[in-house]
């Protein structure tokens, strides 16, 4: 009995304790399928009308991190586009130039650390064979599209406007950049005459899963509301905080990743207490099962307790002591399991080891005294119905 309570307990313990960091550590993992959130140039009146291009400062990118939850960025990527006409083999078309930072270190703001910006950090599976442009270099990168389609190999020089580029690589994504030229950004700012200016910017933040709070109209929040919304790490709350600090932008969630993200943590959440009680629920069959057979071998010993005057509390009493024993002795061992079965899961399935936290340890015995005592339900309901005097007839 003790080691049914104490493998229940250890299998709730650890699953309690992954529910408590599993929503990090998979929208950690989802982090890797791309942004979140998106960072454009705020465009209205007339500009909008006249479709006038707008751009954000590149300056700004680094007050990415100095926002309440900065933590919580893990990948920050500019971007900068623009149009050129190419020029290979003869062949004139017009193409789309795409500038980008592959992987570049910008300094934190007030301390001497740096965080790693560009397309690594939000689309970590776009792939290149050869090597990505960078800014000491007339380098370019084009799209396996683009390349299929003009010819272009690594190695070439390719005009784009009368000005010579040397493709440095062939780049694959599975997007709309397989039909463009990628230059770093830098480049194209000075080759387009667009020095400090980026398009767009893509974020990837981690986030606490929407529920019906974080829909509410920020505009009827009492200040209360607002202040618990703005320091809850939503998608939308930091997509705000990211609009304060960005000059003149216009800052959204990419809804369809954060929307998947949040359904797939909610039913994760949904599933690790469904296994919990169904794994408290099969331990303490296994002690009522084991405390029926014990029962039965100790029937003549409660009919004669029962002949001499024990009441109904007192065999309650004694079965209940011994759920308690059972308990604590299961609870210290399902705890002592518990922490090892925790890190072996987080190592096996996120590749590092769950947080061990002080409060699983009253869990694990408040669960196993569940289990022990649960189990104890129908053997004391049998014990009960036992009549001493057919029990000691029976035995003379």
């Amino acid at each position: 009995m003790v080691f049914s309570v104490a493998i229940g307990t250890a299998m709730a313990a650890s699953l309690i304790a992954l529910s408590m960091d599993v929503s990090s550590k998979v929208s950690n993992e989802l982090r890797a399928f791309g942004a979140n959130i998106l960072v454009e140039p705020k465009i209205e009146g007339l500009a909008d009308i006249t479709g006038q291009k707008r751009y954000l400062r590149q300056d700004d990118i680094v007050k990415s991190k100095v926002i309440f939850w900065r933590h919580n960025i893990l990948g920050v990527a500019p971007f900068l586009e623009s149009e050129a006409t190419s020029v290979f083999g003869g062949k004139k078309e017009h193409v789309k130039l795409l500038g980008i930072w592959y992987s570049k270190k910008l300094p934190l703001p007030g301390e001497t650390e740096t965080f790693e910006a560009g397309v690594k950090s939000v689309s970590p599976w776009w792939n290149v064979n050869g090597a990505w442009p960078d800014s000491n270099s007339r380098n370019v990168a084009v799209g396996v599209s683009f390349a299929s389609r003009s010819g272009v190999k690594k190695g070439d020089s390719l005009k784009l406007d009368g000005a010579d580029f040397v493709v440095s690589g062939i780049v694959d994504t599975g997007g709309a950049e397989d039909d463009q030229v990628l230059m770093d950004i830098d480049t194209l700012q000075e080759f387009k005459g667009l020095r400090g200016k980026v398009s767009k910017v893509l974020v990837s933040a981690l986030t606490t899963p929407m529920d019906e709070f974080a829909y509410k109209d920020q505009t009827t929040m009492s200040k209360a509301e607002y202040e618990k919304w703005y320091c809850t790490g939503y998608v939308t709350s930091i997509a705000k905080q990211l609009e304060e600090v960005f000059h003149n932008s216009r800052v959204k969630p990419i809804w369809q990743v954060a929307a998947t993200e949040g359904k797939v943590l909610e039913k994760l959440s949904f599933l690790m207490y469904l296994l919990c009680f169904i794994s408290l629920s099969a331990s303490a069959l296994g002690v009522s099962t084991t405390m029926i057979m014990s029962l039965l071998r100790r029937v003549d010993e409660i009919g004669l307790m029962k002949a001499v005057g024990a009441d109904s509390a007192k065999i309650i009493a004694i079965f209940l002591s011994e759920g308690v024993v059972i308990g604590i002795a299961g609870g210290f061992a399902g705890y002592l399991l518990s922490i090892g079965a925790a890190k072996f899961i987080g190592i096996k399935v996120f590749n590092t080891a769950f947080e061990h936290r002080a409060v699983l340890f009253p869990v694990a015995l408040g669960s196993a005294l569940f289990i022990s005592l649960s189990g104890m339900v129908l053997p004391i309901k049998r014990a009960l119905r036992i009549k001493s005097a057919v029990v000691l007839k029976g035995s003379e």
